[in-house]
């Protein structure tokens, strides 16, 4: 079956494909905000870490890279209190629907528990994805443009 080829590894232990996932996580979010590729590549080489966050973790599947999912300290502006933030989740076309944002999910709530966090945060504008994974609603919050996102929770305690 696919999904159990499919390897979710540090982007640390197979660095060469940095500039291929933050060319899609600069397409995805950050183009929008004019934001420059050569800075998020600089901000990706600075999530390489095994021991704290940030952290960068990616998907592999026949020695090609088809998704990425990244651990950071911060991802919202209007809540700098919490963290840490589940942030970049993002799978190619071809491969979604098939488990691979699930496996991502599960590798950043694991060593978020390894990190000995309690709860594991992420913004997003989607309905109905992320709670099927046990995360819950917690608030909207201001983007500062006038628009509002919504927060999620998942309680890394809850399954100890």
């Amino acid at each position: 079956m696919f999904i159990e080829e499919v390897e979710v590894v540090n982007l640390l232990d197979d660095i060469k494909y940095l500039e291929e996932v933050s060319e899609w996580i600069w397409e995805q979010w950050s183009k929008q905000h004019n934001d420059k590729l050569k800075d998020v590549i600089y901000r990706s080489k600075h999530s390489l870490n095994y021991e704290d966050i940030p952290q960068m973790y990616i998907a592999k599947y026949n020695d090609r890279v088809i998704g990425v999912v990244s651990i950071w300290r911060n991802d919202l502006t209007a809540r700098q209190d919490l963290y840490p933030w589940m942030s970049t989740l993002f799978v190619k076309d071809e491969y979604r629907n098939k488990g691979v944002g699930t496996l991502l999910q599960k590798k950043v709530i694991e060593e978020s528990k390894n990190m000995k966090y309690s709860n594991l945060y992420l913004t997003t504008d989607l309905d109905n994805y992320y709670e099927k994974m046990g995360w819950e609603f917690l608030e909207k919050a201001p983007l500062g443009n006038g628009c509002y996102t919504k927060i999620y929770r998942y309680n890394l305690m809850k399954d100890e």
